[in-house]
């Protein structure tokens, strides 16, 4: 690599703008000037004409040594590079809006949210409604199970009971009413109306326990049956959030994308900027070589 050269500035003294001095010739001209002018080409960095050179001033005020500039400056090749990957994560990023749009159907849409990287499928107003329904039917059936479970089934087999019962009651007095006028009509003992009343209840009897059984076990069947219509209930909640739902089915995101070009254009950009800094860094070395040097030799 080329460095520049230190030139003397405009002309003072007994020495010309652009001649080469040595060491001792700014010595013996410290008197007329302490100051130099740097010429270079712009891929350095460094100041031109009269521009001040920052750097380093070395004690006394004899001269300044710029620190900048060696080996920077301009447009670097990682830049150029950086500039591909933004591209390359541009060209990303529209592959994915492409492959996941959002969609609206008949009975429901789907929403991608691109800054989260989200989905989000709603329901039509109509197909809403219905569902909020469903969900409160199958709260209040989920809520009678829990109450007959905790001690309300027995109010619901006595319920039941009676109300089997009840249906026989105008035909339990009809033959009551018959049997007592048998009896006075054959002129039965005392002790043949006992035995048959007794017969006749232990009949009925009989007949209240199947009943007491029968509703006993439509008592349970009413857990079962409240279990049964809250589960359908949740069924048709789920059948009715598909109509959404499998919308999201249908863009099939591609995860895939741009991504081997992103890599591709992230390592490049990450090997210039080493590359570039090594280069810098040998070039300060060897301009401080070359400048150390031609002060002692």
């Amino acid at each position: 690599m080329a460095y520049p050269n230190i030139h003397l500035g405009e002309k003072q003294g007994n020495y010309t703008t652009g001649t080469k001095r040595s060491t001792p010739a700014l010595l013996r001209n410290q008197a007329n000037s302490n100051r130099y002018k740097v010429g270079s080409e712009s891929r350095y960095g460094l100041a031109r004409g009269n521009d001040a050179v920052s750097g380093y001033k070395k004690p006394g005020g004899m001269f300044n040594i710029p620190l900048g500039g060696f080996g920077g400056g301009g447009r670097r090749g990682s830049a150029f590079a950086e500039e591909d990957l933004k591209r390359q994560l541009e060209y990303d990023k529209a592959i994915w809006e492409r492959s996941t749009p959002n969609v609206s159907g008949v009975g429901g849409s789907v929403n991608w949210d691109r800054d989260t990287n989200t989905v989000e499928s709603t329901l039509s107003p109509e197909n809403q409604a219905i569902y909020d329904a469903m969900n409160e039917r199958q709260g209040m059936f989920g809520g009678q199970v829990n109450n007959l479970m905790g001690g309300g089934w027995q109010d619901a087999q006595q319920t039941r009971f009676d109300q089997m019962r009840n249906m026989y009651t105008a035909s339990d007095a009809r033959e009551d009413a018959a049997r007592r006028e048998r009896q006075l009509a054959t002129g039965a003992s005392s002790t043949g109306v006992y035995q048959q009343n007794a017969n006749q209840q232990a009949l009925r009897d009989q007949r209240n326990l199947g009943l007491q059984n029968q509703a006993f076990l439509e008592s349970q069947q009413l857990i079962d049956s409240n279990l049964q219509r809250q589960s359908g209930d949740i069924g048709m909640m789920s059948n009715l959030g598909n109509i959404a739902n499998s919308m999201i089915v249908t863009p099939t995101p591609n995860t895939v994308g741009n991504m081997p070009n992103v890599s591709q254009a992230s390592t490049a950009w990450a090997d210039l900027q080493a590359l570039e800094a090594a280069k810098k860094s040998k070039g300060r070395s060897d301009a401080w070589g070359s400048i150390l040097g031609s002060l002692f030799s």
